[in-house]
């Protein structure tokens, strides 16, 4: 590997709170793609919102390293960052090209997505279609007529599956909205996410994998892949806590008995959800133990009383890249409510982000 990637360093104990991040695990969970869609499909790296949590500039870099030649973005801004690691990449950005902004897609030399008819940026242009997904997009009943004026400008078009991970049926009926609409452009076309990796008719010229290639599955029809993110932290403080005395805001935890409770330096600020207090649970010393009171901006508290030798400066696993884990990303979204994209692009960047290869040491 080139010089820059964090290869082997480990955080030293001046480091609260940081993320490790396999990077043998993103090659192995890009090969699995690369299997199932063929030689003949390209991958469109989705590297939005700081790659998902993981680090945008590395991940991007390390995936040109790996072969991958395009990549996709939410802004302008996040697209720029990732220009400056892979300058020869082809790079779509979601959100399009705002009046003012043409001189500085140019520059960068980046496409935009057009979603609607109207006004169309001077800048190269992949068209978006909506083929059922019902939010951004030209709707696919007028799609061919707008796409045959743009025929000599369009890179691409693609749209975007509404539920590829629960509607087979629905997921279809997308699909074939999209070839109809679509059928003789010319350019690439792309509209599998990474559950529509399940659909091989779907793989068409591109697919545009993003939580695949950070190894959550996103549905049980496409399961090959690996976690890449742990989340740690480190104990801050002990305290020992007598019955009846409480910790943290509200008072919401009060202890039965005498208690041994560890301050870490991380909260809801910190991408620790405050729906996790009093809920969730973190690993320290190989065992799980439960956050206890209310989850601050800063700090967390949690119930080490049975946690032989603990002691300040232990390290604390608040995520584990496991997908039988119980402090997975994936069952850590499963007890918010929510889903495993959420959890991971929430980790903050007062977490420093520590890159591995081979895996986890």
């Amino acid at each position: 590997m080139e010089s820059g990637y964090l290869e082997n360093e480990r955080p030293g104990s001046n480091v609260r709170t940081w993320v490790e991040i396999s990077l043998e695990r993103i090659a192995t969970n890009l090969e699995a793609i690369r299997r199932r869609i063929g030689k003949g499909t390209d991958v469109i790296a989705v590297v939005k919102a700081n790659a998902y949590g993981h680090g945008a500039s590395v991940v991007a870099r390390f995936l040109r390293d790996q072969g991958v030649t395009s990549f996709a973005t939410a802004t302008l801004e996040e697209a720029i960052e990732v220009r400056c690691v892979v300058p020869d990449a082809q790079i779509l950005v979601f959100s399009g090209c705002d009046s003012g902004q043409e001189p500085r897609f140019r520059g960068h030399n980046l496409t935009a997505a057009v979603f609607e008819r109207g006004r169309v940026p001077d800048v190269k242009i992949e068209v978006e279609v909506d083929s059922g997904m019902g939010r951004l997009g030209v709707p696919h009943a007028q799609a061919g007529s707008f796409l045959a004026q743009l025929r000599n400008r369009l890179a691409g078009v693609y749209s975007h599956f509404a539920s590829a991970d629960a509607d087979v049926e629905f997921s279809r009926f997308q699909l074939k909205n999209f070839l109809s609409a679509t059928s003789g452009v010319g350019c690439r076309r792309h509209i599998a996410n990474s559950a529509g990796l399940r659909f091989p008719d779907a793989h068409l010229d591109a697919v545009r994998p993003g939580l695949a290639l950070y190894g959550i599955a996103p549905c049980p029809a496409v399961s090959d892949v690996r976690p890449v993110l742990s989340w740690k932290t480190r104990i801050l403080s002990l305290r020992h806590m007598s019955a009846g005395e409480s910790v943290g805001y509200n008072r919401t935890y009060i202890a039965s008995s005498p208690r041994v409770i560890a301050v870490l330096p991380v909260g809801y600020a910190d991408g620790y959800n405050r729906a996790f207090s009093n809920k969730a649970q973190v690993r320290i010393r190989g065992r799980l133990v439960p956050v206890v009171g209310q989850i601050s901006m800063d700090l967390t508290t949690v119930d080490v009383t049975e946690v032989p030798g603990v002691s300040q400066g232990d390290e604390v696993t608040l995520l584990e890249a496991d997908p039988e884990s119980p402090i997975s990303a994936a069952a850590l979204a499963q007890s918010l409510g929510t889903i495993p994209y959420e959890v991971l692009t929430s980790i903050g960047n007062r977490a420093r982000r520590f890159y591995y290869k081979p895996a986890f040491k």
